[in-house]
């Protein structure tokens, strides 16, 4: 695992802003810059990263129905190239490969079981590819996920439409992290994308490994959890080839 030594000054200063947020009170304009900073400094570690692998963790909501937790193994590199392998029940042996730019743009895949003998080419956004999905495989990763958090917290501060309910130093699976968890108050027509989100930090690789989303009722709709992260392994293209003969597409 890579770490940059130009990020490490700035990791310390906001594990002191998270100190001084555990030791005492801060009125809410010193809690909303902690929460700026937060979100600037994923912003700044996911920039040094190349590629990474993980276990990625989801459960959404579909059509009103909450789906069992999902578990795959995810390979990630920029721009856009992303496998994954389904490792745990319901959907265990299922496989998808999108590369951007490559086979027509289409996420290859197939189904787990006595269904994994048909490959099919899809359209990520066809509603066979979203099936029990909320969103398409083009938006799996730490990237996706950090601007749709930045664009909604940075909207919500600067109209005085967030509600900081808690942040602070909180472990999560086991790795010291950070949980900042949030309210949206939306004025003005302004519509944000969860009435309130529960986040973590990894305080080590300074990336969202867990996120949960709640509607306004406060009905969780989206949870995604990032496990076993390694960042810039140095993957090769047949890690992101259907020929690899490790996969079975």
């Amino acid at each position: 695992m890579k770490f940059s030594t130009v990020i490490l000054p700035k990791i310390v200063l906001f594990g002191l802003i998270c100190e001084g947020l555990l030791a005492y009170p801060l009125l809410g304009n010193d809690q909303s810059q902690a929460i700026l900073t937060l979100l600037n400094q994923m912003q700044s570690s996911y920039a040094q990263v190349e590629d990474y692998t993980a276990v990625f963790h989801k459960q959404e909501r579909v059509e009103g129905e909450l789906l069992p937790n999902e578990t795959m193994l995810l390979k990630f590199q920029k721009p856009l190239k992303i496998y994954t392998k389904w490792i745990e029940d319901p959907h265990r042996e299922r496989e998808a490969l999108y590369v951007e730019g490559k086979y027509d743009n289409k996420v290859i895949a197939h189904e787990g079981g006595i269904l994994g003998f048909a490959t099919l080419p899809l359209d990520p956004g066809s509603s066979i590819a979203m099936r029990g999905n909320r969103h398409p495989i083009t938006d799996v990763g730490f990237g996706h996920l950090i601007d749709r958090l930045s664009k909604d917290i940075q909207t919500a501060v600067a109209h005085d439409e967030l509600e900081i309910i808690r942040i602070g130093e909180e472990t999560f699976n086991n790795r010291p992290g950070i949980v900042v968890e949030v309210k949206s108050i939306p004025r003005a027509g302004r519509k944000y994308y969860a009435s309130r989100m529960v986040l973590h930090v990894d305080k080590e690789l300074m990336l969202p490994v867990g996120a949960a989303f709640y509607d306004g009722e406060d009905q969780l709709f989206e949870k995604y959890a990032y496990t076993d992260v390694r960042l810039n392994v140095g993957f090769t293209p047949m890690d992101f080839s259907r020929s690899n003969a490790a996969y079975h597409f």
